[in-house]
């Protein structure tokens, strides 16, 4: 008799971790994002971006090496082409992105700039955006706006 009582309690109690363990895998996938959601969202904020693909030798963050896309400028014929640069890194999680940005503030304590690092950072993507001016960057709003509209 007591044996047929503890089969459907344990039984119920599988259940209720099964479920919890798919709970967690849909709180994970809320805030995780694809490249091409990204450079999507980037684009409906006017922005025309080239993709470099991977060039020289990018920083490497948490065992990511970032997708390299140029911005492209409005060019007049007396300005030489001067592209500003967005390095996205996709992680893997969160947890790796917030890794990959320790580690990408850590390599520039004691750099020195032609460009200036911007970052930006939603769910798993850590966006570096290299402005060529330091006071006043052209994308920073777009960007964020772009960031917020990721769901």
């Amino acid at each position: 008799m007591m044996i047929s009582k503890i089969k459907p309690l344990i039984f119920i109690l599988i259940c209720l971790f099964a479920l919890n363990g798919c709970s967690e895998d849909i709180k994970n996938d809320e805030n995780h994002f694809t490249l091409d959601e990204v450079v999507t969202a980037l684009e409906s904020q006017n922005l025309n971006l080239v993709s470099f693909g991977i060039t020289g030798y990018p920083l490497k963050l948490n065992v990511v090496v970032p997708e390299v896309y140029a911005v492209e400028l409005p060019v007049k014929e007396e300005d030489p082409y001067n592209p500003e640069f967005l390095h996205f890194y996709i992680f893997n999680s969160e947890k790796a992105r917030i890794s990959g940005t320790k580690e990408f503030n850590k390599h520039m304590e004691s750099a020195h700039f032609t460009t200036f690092p911007f970052l930006y950072e939603k769910g798993n993507v850590l966006i570096v955006y290299w402005s060529n001016t330091k006071d006043n960057p052209l994308f920073t709003k777009p960007i964020e706006t772009a960031l917020e509209q990721l769901k």
